[in-house]
């Protein structure tokens, strides 16, 4: 049976309305005649549309097995794809491209009717400033996630966030947002328990990871992040410019390639107790280590004013 279907929303209208009967092959490999719009949509695991025309004459009850939702909405606005979202019961994985975010709806009505989201992709959209809002559809799905991915959205700044919101995330991959100087705030950071994973890639106006915030002394515990790469961040000077003192007990990969501003890791005390080199590839095999991490990312940099 199939699982999966990439169309339009005109197209997927007509098959939904369409009575006819097709040939489609079964588990057994022998053809039996179905009716599209009755028995294979509503069994549909993975839907990627690439339009939206008319999708408010969808039958409410039509997804409620879609686990993997794709939409690429050709800059037009997200205000009716929460909405429809909220038809998907058993969704798990969220993928948007090429939206404009300048109107992003608030919550509605009774916001545990949208399934729990575990994994977020935002691509190439407008208007994305930050990633959290105060009572917008997006920023409640953020406190189910698990894996956020957010790639080419120019007019982001910043993942500003409550401290519920990212709070289950494990994974995080931001990369070729040129507007973003920096990617959290301490208090951000502190917030993201279960973070194991943190990629950051070709954004070329960033200058830290960590932006200041208050009190300068205070400590920072990651206390899950295992990898943590670095790549291509042109403007790039250190991890986080404070005096703050941090501690990665469990950082093992560190990844800093094509960073050619990056002086120093951190000011204040840092502790990383089981980090034993720093690659500087993530292709190759190619690593230094000079006794701690900030001396290595001291050396690194005196080699390259030096080449």
């Amino acid at each position: 049976m199939l699982k999966k279907l990439k169309t339009d929303g005109s197209a997927l209208l007509k098959v939904v309305a369409s009575e006819h009967l097709r040939l489609i092959k079964g588990a057994n490999g022998n053809e039996q005649p179905v009716l599209l719009g009755k028995e294979v949509i509503p069994n549909l695991e993975e839907l990627e549309l690439l339009n939206f025309d008319d999708i408010d004459r969808f039958s409410p009850d039509l997804f409620q097995e879609i686990k993997v939702f794709v939409a690429r909405g050709g800059s037009r606005s997200t205000s009716f794809i929460f909405p429809f979202v909220r038809r998907f019961y058993n969704l798990d994985s969220i993928e948007l491209s090429d939206f404009n975010f300048k109107y992003v709806i608030p919550c509605k009505g009774d916001v545990g009717t949208l399934s729990p989201i575990k994994n977020l992709k935002l691509g190439h959209s407008k208007n994305l400033k930050h990633i959290w809002r105060k009572d917008s559809e997006l920023g409640h799905i953020l406190s189910n996630l698990q894996t956020l991915t957010v790639r080419g959205c120019n007019d982001l700044i910043n993942f500003r966030a409550s401290s519920s919101s990212l709070q289950n995330l494990t994974i995080l991959n931001v990369s070729y947002c040129k507007m973003m100087t920096n990617l959290v705030t301490p208090s951000v950071l502190k917030n993201l328990v279960q973070l194991a994973t943190m990629r950051v890639e070709n954004c070329i106006k960033m200058t830290e990871i960590v932006g200041n915030e208050g009190d300068l002394h205070q400590t920072i515990v990651v206390s899950k992040l295992k990898c943590l790469q670095l790549s291509n961040l042109q403007s790039l000077t250190s991890f986080c410019p404070g005096s703050y003192t941090f501690n990665f007990p469990c950082l093992k990969e560190l990844v800093v390639e094509w960073c050619p501003r990056l002086k120093i890791f951190s000011e204040g005390i840092l502790s990383t107790p089981q980090l034993q080199r720093v690659k500087q590839s993530h292709y190759f095999e190619k690593w230094s280590w000079t006794s701690d991490l900030n001396t290595t990312i001291q050396q690194l940099y005196i080699e390259k004013v030096q080449s």
